[in-house]
């Protein structure tokens, strides 16, 4: 979770089913959180240009988005499909 990642969209979230497993890293400390997206980051996601306590909060909405999308955990058929305009 990082501010300058790739915009959480509805096209993101669908690629991110497709994964068997997915490590959500949400960092505190400014030098610690640099050398974990040098070594060990493959993928930096962001839900929107704003500012949070921490990137929990950003984390669970990553993990809803995406859990909500698995067809076995979807309590509504072809809630997927519903688009959002404006």
């Amino acid at each position: 979770m990082t501010p300058q990642g790739h915009l959480l969209t509805q096209s993101v979230a669908q690629k991110l089913t497709q994964y068997d497993n997915m490590i959500i890293i949400c960092g505190q400390y400014e030098g610690v959180d640099e050398r974990v997206r040098e070594y060990l980051v493959t993928e930096e996601i962001s839900i929107g240009d704003y500012v949070l306590s921490g990137g929990e909060l950003a984390a669970m909405v990553v993990v809803n988005t995406v859990v909500r999308l698995l067809p076995r955990f979807s309590r509504f058929a072809g809630i997927a499909d519903i688009r959002i305009t404006y």
